[in-house]
């Protein structure tokens, strides 16, 4: 008999807007928070997700329950029934194990599967069922609606769900497809573009050090996503044609988002000529590394902080592109090849930056400003 002694459980919840903050439970229920159960299990801290606070009395009288038999060496009657009948079956705790294990054997970023580990936690976390060949349409709807009551934004959940479903699809134990429709998922309208204004630009490269300001300017002249930048090495650069080449790095396990994303985009001589300044003084094969050498996770992380400096908000890597999109529309260049130089797979996305361009170039400005030919002035503002 194991003399172990048993894990103290403890009642947290976990802080509402999407966040993975946890804070001990309230003396007084709260009837809106969602519960979980702490506790340690050889050497780990381990969280079980409870709910609403009508289930917490129970489900943490199980836990202590299960806990102080595994203690002692003694296995439940309901778990032993189950572990006789379950034999063949799997589990969904070791098709996520399968499916996060293959993501390490193909060399996906540890980024990349740590988000992944937190994302599928959540789901085994919201959903009640063990084993695969039980799970429904209804789990995925609870985990989506679980998801909104959290506050997560829809994007974000539509992003959860999809990293469920592909889950359920690729973890090679246990093939699950079909369960949700095309009207089950969440509907993700399409945001405006968001274009640096020329002011903003200066004012991050004006406190930005000379390496800085070369990332930024390879950002705006390029179009880039972050990944892109982050895996670009020098012989992706064709000093003769003047273009970068954007494609797969099965080294760092990393492929660009869609097939679309394999390209060549042309550098200005300028970009052209520091980049060229920078090799010579390189000795890593990524042209835009991280401190440590390795892959750079933190350009967002170093826009912000430039960001603050200068006094801007709203700083984000996205916009970089936007600007770049925006700029190559106003100077005239077609969707077609804008298309290409981005790496979009459709020109839907593109029309947005035109249409946006529709409402402040000079032909709108003059329509708008003709509306004024009956008062010819401005009416409420005094003039001397």
């Amino acid at each position: 008999m194991v003399n172990a002694e048993t894990p103290t459980v403890r009642l947290y919840v976990r802080e509402r807007g999407g966040k993975r903050n946890f804070y001990p439970a309230p003396r007084n229920p709260d009837l809106a928070a969602c519960y979980w159960l702490r506790y340690e299990k050889d050497g780990k801290q381990k969280w079980q997700r409870v709910g609403h606070y009508d289930l917490v009395a129970r489900e943490k009288l199980l836990l202590e329950r299960r806990l102080s038999a595994q203690a002692q060496g003694f296995i439940l009657p309901e778990d032993h029934a189950v572990e006789k009948t379950s034999a063949s079956r799997v589990t969904i705790c070791a098709s996520v194990d399968a499916y996060l294990e293959s993501l390490r054997i193909k060399n996906r970023p540890k980024k990349t599967i740590s988000g992944k580990t937190y994302e599928l936690g959540l789901f085994t976390g919201s959903c009640k069922k063990s084993y695969m060949d039980e799970l429904v349409s209804a789990d995925l709807l609870g985990f989506r609606d679980y998801l909104r009551s959290e506050d997560y934004a829809e994007r974000t959940v539509y992003n959860y769900l999809m990293t469920t479903t592909t889950f359920l699809k690729k973890n090679g134990l246990y093939r699950i497809v079909g369960l949700l429709e095309a009207e089950d998922w969440p509907e993700i309208p399409r945001t405006e573009p968001e274009p640096y204004a020329e002011e903003e630009v200066r004012a991050l490269l004006a406190v930005a050090t000379e390496f800085q300001r070369l990332v930024i300017r390879f950002f705006i002249g390029t179009g880039c996503r972050e990944q892109e930048v982050a895996h670009l090495q020098w012989p992706d650069i064709n000093w003769m044609t003047k273009t970068i080449w954007i494609h797969a790095k099965p080294d760092y396990g990393w492929k660009p988002k869609t097939a679309a994303g394999t390209r060549k985009i042309p550098l200005s001589d300028s970009l052209l000529a520091d980049l060229k300044a920078l090799q010579a003084t390189s000795t890593n094969p990524l042209v835009f590394p991280a401190k440590m050498g390795g892959v750079e996770g933190h350009f967002l992380r170093m826009f912000q902080d430039l960001g603050k400096i200068a006094g801007l908000s709203n700083v984000k890597c996205h916009r970089f592109r936007d600007t770049y999109i925006t700029d190559k529309v106003r100077e005239g260049v077609d969707l077609p090849t804008i298309r290409k130089w981005v790496g979009h797979e459709d020109l839907e996305t593109l029309a947005l930056y035109a249409q946006a361009l529709r409402h402040d170039d000079e032909r709108a400005r003059a329509a708008a400003n003709s509306q004024e030919r009956y008062t010819l002035r401005p009416q409420l503002v005094k003039t001397a």
